[in-house]
C-alpha cells in the first residue's frame, strides 16, 4: 500500500530574512527552474511534511546538517499535530560564483522515518556575495511544494508533482 504526503520546502536569507528568487530556464539546462543564491551567504531552510512524518537526517551536497523541529511541544494543536516542520541552516561559503551559462546542483537527501530516503535537487546559480541586481531578478521563491509517494517495501520517495510558488 502506498503512502502519500506533501513536502513544502522554503528558503530565505538568514541575515535579515531576505527572499530568494528563481527563474524559468526552459530546456536550456538539466532542470527548467534556476534558484538564485549568493556566494558566502547563510540561508534558513524549512521542510514541512503533511501528514506529519519524521526526518531523521538531512544531507546537503553530501554533508550532514543539523535539523531542528519547529514547535512540536506536548501542547501542540490539532493543525500542528497533522504536519511537522523542520528547520536547518545552509551556507554557500566556499562555493564559486557561477560562470555565465553554467548552473550548479544543490542536492538534499532526507532520511525519513523507517529508513526511507528522499532526494531533492535544485539547479542553482551563485552570484557574488551581496550582489542584488541579478540575484533578485526573477520570481520570489515563496515555497516549492512536492506531492510525494512511497510504496510499501520500497526505501525511496517518488516525487509525483513539483510546483514552485
Amino acid at each position: 500500500m502506498a503512502t502519500e504526503f506533501k513536502l513544502t520546502f522554503r528558503m530565505k536569507e538568514h541575515e535579515g530574512g531576505g527572499h530568494v528568487c528563481y527563474k524559468q530556464d526552459g530546456q536550456r539546462f538539466d532542470q527548467c527552474h534556476t534558484v538564485k543564491l549568493n556566494a558566502a551567504t547563510e540561508y534558513d531552510l524549512s521542510f514541512t511534511l503533511k501528514p506529519a512524518i519524521y526526518i531523521d537526517k538531512l544531507m546537503i551536497n553530501g554533508e550532514l546538517h543539523k535539523l531542528e523541529i519547529k514547535g512540536g511541544g506536548s501542547n501542540e494543536g490539532a493543525e500542528e499535530a497533522e504536519s511537522k516542520t523542520y528547520t536547518a541552516q545552509y551556507s554557500t561559503t566556499g562555493f564559486d560564483v557561477s560562470k555565465s551559462g553554467k548552473r550548479q546542483e544543490l542536492l538534499f537527501v532526507l532520511e525519513l522515518q523507517n529508513g526511507v530516503y528522499m532526494k531533492i535537487s535544485f539547479q542553482c546559480k551563485l552570484y557574488k556575495t551581496g550582489e542584488k541586481n541579478h540575484s533578485l531578478w526573477g520570481q520570489k521563491l515563496t515555497a516549492v511544494e512536492m506531492e510525494c509517494r512511497t510504496e510499501t517495501g520500497h526505501n525511496y520517495v517518488t516525487v509525483l508533482k513539483e510546483k514552485y510558488l
